[in-house]
């Protein structure tokens, strides 16, 4: 009778020892969940901390005044100020065309990255120019050359009268043949197009033979009212 109430109580503790390890691996799963969990909701906050930094970033860099300083430092080193006469303007606004096609500036923040750049008198013209029109950099190039009386017929006759100066190199002289040249073919709105160019030179050759012929024909009418004014003053 003694040796059974051992050996029961011996299978209780086995069984007490065995219902205290499985508690004990129930617990340790428990707490492995709840740290699983923890990492989880920790890892949760950290992305959408994240996300809505890069959110306010991007929302920072491409708002307007931080992209006219951001395009404004860039450029400040590479573009130059705008002279007052004619044919340095044209060239002026060639290689800012150039460059900002290299660079990629967006179209909507050249018109004011020019600014600091342009010659006083163009800033002057610009404060007359319409505020809607202002706003776009084709359109402040068109109003300028416009204004400054750099018309395409105009652009034409400086290509075809152009001379180098004395104090400039022939790489200068080239560059402002060039700058003349392409403004006028812009201008035109001939861009990549070959027919276009045979079709203007070719209309631009017979425009220049009837004007000549119209300025042969003056001045043989501007002869005949001259020797008869000098009759009649004899008369």
């Amino acid at each position: 009778m003694k040796q059974r109430e051992l050996e029961e109580k011996k299978c209780e503790q086995q069984f007490e020892q065995q219902r205290m390890q499985l508690e004990e691996h129930r617990l340790q799963r428990e707490e492995q969940r709840l740290q699983r969990e923890q990492q989880g909701e920790e890892q949760r906050r950290q992305r959408e901390f994240e996300e809505r930094k890069w959110r306010e970033d991007r929302a920072y860099k491409e708002s307007t005044a931080v992209k006219i300083k951001t395009w404004g430092d860039a450029l400040r080193n590479t573009i130059t100020k705008m002279l007052s006469e004619g044919i340095d303007v044209v060239s002026w606004f060639v290689s800012t065309d150039k460059l900002f096609e290299q660079l990629s500036v967006p179209a909507d923040l050249q018109a004011i990255l020019i600014r600091p750049y342009v010659s006083d008198r163009a800033k002057l013209l610009m404060s007359k120019c319409d505020p809607t029109h202002s706003a776009k950099y084709e359109n402040v190039k068109s109003f300028l050359l416009k204004e400054l009386h750099l018309s395409p017929a105009v652009c034409l006759v400086k290509f075809n009268s152009l001379t180098q100066d004395k104090s400039e190199t022939y790489t200068q002289f080239l560059t402002r043949l060039m700058s003349l040249f392409d403004n006028y073919l812009e201008s035109r709105k001939i861009g990549q197009s070959y027919g276009k160019l045979t079709d203007l030179m070719v209309y631009d050759r017979i425009n220049y033979l009837y004007l000549a012929q119209l300025c042969l024909v003056m001045c043989c009418h501007l002869r005949l009212i001259t020797k008869k004014v000098g009759l009649a003053d004899r008369g």
